[in-house]
């Protein structure tokens, strides 16, 4: 508890005194920072930030600035309860990742909507994500479904851009920093076509950086990174039809990057000297096009139609070094074309006492066209030849180490080189009947209802070829006549096993359907005061993967959530300051686990549903305005996640992996700041997060290799009314932390660290 007591007594011995001694601020429910009413839509309706009991983390356009922040990975890491990784490719919610939780599994377990329009899952580890002119980021914690569907068991992620407006406005900002050699440059205008009738926001982002890490081997930047952003809207408020609101949206955006954060750890390099071995330039490019319609129309006073439609391309196109050295033993090419499509109508209804919705949803998601191919070595280990060897018979050959070693000494690196060609087309649709309702049946009581109704049909296919791409040794020329027969018999199982891995299997449709309620209640005990507390069924669909060793596929069902929660909303002096609460309880079922049907074969897997889980902890977030120039943040969380049945068949060895906690699962998260903005327009921040020390790996416990970190960012500068200049520095204190590792095929150390101190300038103009 010393983590919350800290936090908790800090913010109070800062904020009371200073909130005591000030005039009363003009009311505001939910004040931001700006003193503003803060408003969160993504559940599908508008409501303050009070009267919302779901745990939700906001960070605001005016946040984004203040802090700067640049990415949404950038904002999640300042929320409670949420935990990014040092690549910026992935993040947990609650402890639970954002795409895997126990090794298994297709879809993803958050979902991350632009507008109205669900990321795909490789545009969510590095796609459209820049924040300049976004108006806000909303982080649901907790199970979704019910409003979300698929994919959101962990929680969910809502960005909105900024809208057309009838005013005109425009901004403009540079940036560059020293580590990363960073460059960035965006712009942003907007301003009515004819008053109060049709309106324009166009808004664009250029940026390009050397990255951290160098190619000892290449003898060059191993990461360079660069993207291009261009979001442009359409608003359209006709005179001739009263109530109808049109919101048309199309977003282009390509990131591309060195596709690889993995340096060496051992001597003679450290992992601070950001030094990779890789032979080959990694290349990884993802680009997104998507068009939004968001309409609505006020029927009346009470009742609202509304309709979201997307459609997205997004490209993905990654090449790599398969062995991850210095030596050519093979590349790999990977490419996930996913077109989606969605709808989503819902009649909003507001009435004296009732206040709710009831819609439908469909979706397409079309991934026909991926496939991988490569070249690589596979060592003996993972395919089990080494056990095999050592073992008694009949499963094995009985031999000692000594000779065993001996004879796989006679194959290249204890392996075999093979070409392979993986075809894997996928499609997904999904339907939807969703509803939700706050009935407020006696003065200061208020009754949540909710439920969704989801059916799910997937289609796929495999076609694999693999071929051996190096001859393999000859038995008669084995020095030692006793092991010729034995070589030839090792020689017959991987040729057998090359046999196998391909074939070709015709398209199957697996279908889901699942019925997701919502119940709770909210009491008004104060106008200042709720409580709050509700049960809510979560999910993830099944699916279908490919077992590589025997080429075909296999299917597995649905996993459920059952999450349990209790919410305060609070606020005090005059709501100058808000203090919220929530505390939650999540039992996972019927968890999907992957297992070998081979010892030793890591790649003989396919996922089953073997798993259970629970999960419990809670979040308390504060925001304070004691003076008209001083904002005051803080938040804490607190998770504790535990397989309560988890055993499993790696292929290597059999795991008891129940009473393990989640990977990348810290049980501690803290986050607060200032921002001091003089009347003279001096301005300063200070921002600090705070991720308690995790486990990597599910499975293998022995200690937290996922380091703890405490991160300190600030930005110095003045702001006029048409201009700014700044001077920002993110990890201040340079902070130096270990996010992974791993022991490669040939033995090295290698990992992941976190990005070094990165100091910069910003130059801004608005008007």
């Amino acid at each position: 508890m010393k983590p919350l007591l800290l936090a908790t007594t800090m913010f109070v011995a800062i904020a009371t005194p200073a909130f005591a001694q000030q005039e009363p601020a003009p009311e505001a429910s939910q004040a931001g920072s700006d003193g503003t009413e803060i408003i969160v839509t993504g559940q599908k309706a508008s409501r303050t930030l009070q009267d919302t009991p779901t745990s939700v983390g906001v960070t605001t356009a005016e946040d984004i600035a203040d802090r700067n922040l640049t990415s949404v990975y950038d904002a999640l890491a300042q929320t409670a309860n949420v935990a990014v990784t040092a690549d910026k490719q992935s993040f947990s919610i609650r402890g639970i990742d954002a795409f895997n939780v126990s090794g298994a599994g297709d879809g993803a377990l958050a979902s991350v909507y632009l507008d109205g329009a669900a990321l795909p899952m490789r545009a969510v580890r590095a796609g459209p994500l820049e924040l300049f002119d976004i108006a806000q980021v909303e982080v649901y914690r907790g199970p979704q479904s019910t409003l979300q569907g698929r994919n959101s068991l962990a929680g969910a992620v809502i960005i909105r851009t900024a809208d057309p407006a009838y005013e005109w406005s425009g901004r403009a900002r540079a940036q560059i920093t020293d580590a990363d050699g960073g460059r960035r440059f965006a712009a942003a205008i907007g301003g009515p076509i004819v008053d109060d009738q049709f309106a324009f926001r166009i808004a664009g982002e250029i940026g390009r950086s050397d990255g951290l890490n160098y190619g000892a081997t290449i003898h060059d930047d191993y990461d360079p990174r660069q993207f291009e952003t261009i979001r442009a809207k359409l608003m359209a408020t006709p005179t001739a039809l009263p109530g109808l609101k049109l919101i048309a949206g199309f977003l282009h955006d390509r990131h591309a990057w060195g596709g690889n954060t993995y340096v060496e750890f051992e001597a003679p390099y450290t992992p601070w000297d950001r030094v990779t071995l890789m032979n080959t330039p990694a290349h990884e490019t993802v680009k997104s096009d998507i068009a939004t319609l968001d309409a609505s129309y006020e029927i009346d006073r009470h009742l609202t139609l509304s309709s979201v439609t997307s459609y997205g391309q997004v490209r993905y196109d990654y090449s790599y070094d398969t062995d991850w050295s210095a030596s050519a033993i093979g590349t790999g090419h990977a490419y996930e074309p996913t077109d989606t499509f969605s709808q989503e109508v819902r009649l909003n209804f507001d009435f004296a006492r009732l206040q709710g919705l009831i819609g439908g949803y469909y979706s397409n998601e079309d991934g026909r066209g991926s496939y991988s191919e490569g070249t690589q070595r596979i060592v003996f280990s993972t395919i089990g030849l080494d056990r095999q060897l050592v073992a008694p018979p009949p499963a094995g050959f009985g031999l000692p180490q000594a000779t065993a070693n001996y004879v796989m000494d006679l194959y290249p690196g204890r392996g075999v080189q093979i070409d392979s060609l993986l075809v894997t087309p996928k499609q997904t649709r999904n339907k939807a009947l969703f509803g939700d309702a706050t009935w407020e049946f006696v003065d200061g009581l208020k009754l949540h209802a909710g439920f969704r109704w989801d059916h799910e049909k997937q289609d796929q296919a495999l076609d694999q070829t693999v071929t051996l791409a190096q001859p393999l040794p000859d038995p008669a020329s084995v020095p030692i006549a006793a092991l010729r027969p034995l070589v030839a018999g090792i020689n017959q199982i991987i040729l057998g096993q090359v046999s196998s891995a391909n074939n070709v299997q015709p398209p199957s449709t697996v279908s889901y359907s699942a019925f997701l309620p919502k119940l709770g209640l909210t009491w008004q005990a104060t106008r200042d005061v709720a409580l709050s507390a509700t049960v809510q069924r979560g999910y993830r669909s099944g699916g279908s993967g490919t077992n590589t060793a025997r080429a075909r596929y296999f299917t597995y069902d649905p996993e459920y959530t059952w999450n349990y929660e209790f919410a305060l909303r609070t606020e005090w002096f005059d709501h100058r300051l808000t203090l919220n609460a929530n505390l939650f309880r999540i039992d996972w079922s019927d968890q999907q686990v992957r297992v070998n049907l081979t010892p030793g074969n890591n790649y003989d897997s396919e996922t089953v549903n073997a798993g259970t889980s629970r999960l419990w902890g809670f979040e308390v977030e504060a925001l304070g305005r004691p003076t008209r120039t001083l904002t005051l943040n803080a938040g804490v969380g607190f998770t504790r996640t535990k397989f309560t049945s988890f055993n499993v068949d790696t292929g290597t060895q059999i795991f008891v992996a129940t009473g393990n906690e989640f990977a990348n699962a810290p049980r501690w998260t803290l986050n607060g700041g200032a921002t001091w903005k003089a009347e003279s327009g001096l301005f300063a921040n200070i921002n600090a997060n705070y991720r308690s020390a995790a486990y990597q790996d599910a499975l293998v416990q022995s200690s937290r290799e996922v380091d703890a970190r405490a991160l300190v960012n600030a930005k110095l500068g003045w702001q006029g009314e048409h201009f700014g200049a700044f001077v920002f520095a993110n990890n201040l204190f340079d902070a130096r932390y270990v996010q992974n590792s791993f022991v490669n095929g040939d033995g090295r150390l290698l990992g992941v660290v976190g990005d070094p101190r990165v100091v910069g300038l910003s130059f801004e103009g608005r008007f």
